[in-house]
C-alpha cells in the first residue's frame, strides 16, 4: 500500500473500532426489540437482558476508546464533497459518538437504580454507584429506548450515505474505512 493511499485511509485501530462496535450497535438494536417481545415464560427471560447489557457495556468501552483515538489520530480529509454532505457527515458522527456514551449510560442508570450490579457475562459485576428514583428510572428507559431506535435511523441513513458514495459518486469514502 502507498504511503499516499494511507493518508486518505484511516489507522488499522480506528477500522477495527469501527466494525466492531458497528456490528455490536446493530445486534443490540435487534436484540433490544427482540427482548423486549420476550415472554416470562421464556427461556431467554433471563438471559439475553444480561448479554445485552454486557455487549452494551462493551459498546460504551469501545466508543471510549473510538473517541480518544479520534482526538489523538486526525480522520483523513474528506475529497469531492459537497458543503451539506460535510455538514450532513459531522451531524450524522456527532450524532453516534454521542449514543455511545448516553445509551450505555442510560441502560446503566435504570439497570442499576434499586442497587443492582451490572454483571458481564456472568463472570464480575460493574457496581451500582447511582440509586435513583422510579421518576428517573422511567425516564432512563424512555430515553434509552427513543435514542437506541433513533440511532437506528442514523446508522441506517450513515450506511446508505457510505453505499451511495461507493457505487453513484465512486469516491473513496467507503474505502477509506475498509480494508
Amino acid at each position: 500500500m502507498t504511503s499516499e493511499i494511507k493518508k486518505k485511509s484511516f489507522s488499522f485501530s480506528t477500522k477495527l473500532l469501527h466494525w466492531l462496535i458497528a456490528g455490536h450497535m446493530i445486534g443490540l438494536i435487534v436484540s433490544g426489540w427482540w427482548i423486549v417481545e420476550l415472554s416470562f415464560y421464556s427461556s431467554w427471560y433471563y438471559l439475553a437482558p444480561t448479554l445485552h447489557k454486557s455487549f452494551g457495556v462493551m459498546v460504551f468501552l469501545m466508543g471510549l476508546i473510538l473517541l480518544l483515538n479520534k482526538f489523538r489520530k486526525r480522520p483523513p480529509p474528506l475529497e469531492s464533497h459537497t458543503k451539506l454532505e460535510k455538514l450532513a457527515s459531522k451531524f450524522a458522527h456527532l450524532l453516534l459518538f454521542a449514543s455511545l456514551i448516553t445509551i450505555p449510560v442510560s441502560g446503566y442508570i435504570f439497570t442499576t437504580f434499586t442497587g443492582q450490579n451490572v454483571s458481564m457475562f456472568n463472570t464480575f459485576d460493574i457496581p451500582a454507584v447511582l440509586v435513583t428514583s422510579e421518576k428517573i428510572r422511567d425516564l432512563a428507559i424512555e430515553f434509552h429506548i427513543y435514542v437506541s431506535y433513533g440511532i437506528a435511523v442514523v446508522v441506517f441513513v450513515h450506511a446508505g450515505g457510505a453505499l451511495k458514495h461507493h457505487l453513484l459518486d465512486k469516491d473513496r469514502t467507503l474505502r477509506r474505512m475498509l480494508w
